[in-house]
């Protein structure tokens, strides 16, 4: 996926973002960028996420960011290779770990877009199947995996940090 950029349009009196493939020195703005979009979902920052996010930064199995313009990231997808999720995910299935969308740019399709561009590279590489965990309470969240074809999969179970409600969600890349 990485030779590919794709434009994608907000509005047209706005630039739109570019996704491409993601590079190492990307990682701190994932990284603030995924603090800042959790603490937006869950209402209130949340100890230890950050230090939870950065050790899947140092050999995905792929990531995507999408710029506003160079430098300023306003989205990004990141999938951990099989078995870097929860013991219950099948043994083969690549991990969509983070998804994550700046929350002034939410609703505008970015997370669509990211959420089609990670599926796409990650059946480039050859994976056939791929998970993805979800609070079960973010609503918009499971609209989003559900209509583009992820499906619930096992009970859900506790979040190891969050302590809340979390479904596994499942998707053949074939």
């Amino acid at each position: 996926w990485g030779r590919h950029t794709r434009m994608m349009s907000v509005s047209p009196d706005s630039t739109a973002p570019v996704l491409r493939s993601a590079r190492s020195v990307d990682a701190a703005a994932c990284v603030e960028l995924w603090v800042t979009a959790c603490a937006f979902r869950d209402g209130q920052p949340v100890s230890g996420v950050a230090e939870r996010a950065r050790p899947k930064f140092v050999d995905p199995a792929a990531w995507i960011v999408a710029e506003r313009r160079p430098g300023v990231t306003v989205g990004f997808a990141l999938a951990t290779k099989p078995g870097s999720g929860v013991p219950s995910d099948p043994p083969s299935a690549v991990v969509l770990g983070l998804l994550a969308v700046d929350p002034h740019e939410q609703g505008s399709g970015l997370g669509r877009e990211l959420l089609s561009a990670i599926t796409s590279a990650v059946a480039e590489l050859g994976y056939t199947q791929a998970v993805l965990h979800v609070w079960t309470e973010n609503d918009s969240a499971v609209r989003l995996y559900e209509a583009a074809g992820w499906t619930p999969e096992g009970p859900t179970f506790e979040h190891s940090l969050l302590k809340r409600p979390f479904q596994t969600y499942r998707r053949n890349l074939r």
